[in-house]
């Protein structure tokens, strides 16, 4: 099994700068769709990805203020759209990411 290094980082929101909060290893990532938005002309496409993680408690942070954190997978940030905790059993989280920018 392969593993998928990343990190998880907040935003300060009194300075808008973002700092590392935990680095993780995904046990999977996964293509789950993207979208397409257009930018002064420009045509842009915002993959959607799926990382599933083993539980820890510092991830609990991120159900509840999602738009806090961000994900950096591979050179690219994440915002995280959402958190899946399946029926709260502390074992696989699974964070959906979209990147933009």
């Amino acid at each position: 099994m392969s593993y998928h290094p990343l990190t998880i980082q907040v935003v300060d929101q009194d300075t808008e700068e973002w700092t590392d909060h935990l680095r993780l290893h995904a046990l999977q990532v996964n293509k789950t769709g993207g979208s397409e938005t257009s930018n002064a002309g420009a045509e842009q496409y915002h993959p959607r990805l799926t990382f599933e993680l083993r539980w820890c408690k510092q991830l609990e942070d991120v159900v509840y203020r999602p738009q806090l954190y961000r994900i950096v997978y591979r050179g690219r940030a994440y915002n995280i759209q959402d958190y899946d905790d399946f029926m709260e059993q502390h074992r696989i989280v699974r964070l959906v990411g979209v990147a933009y920018g």
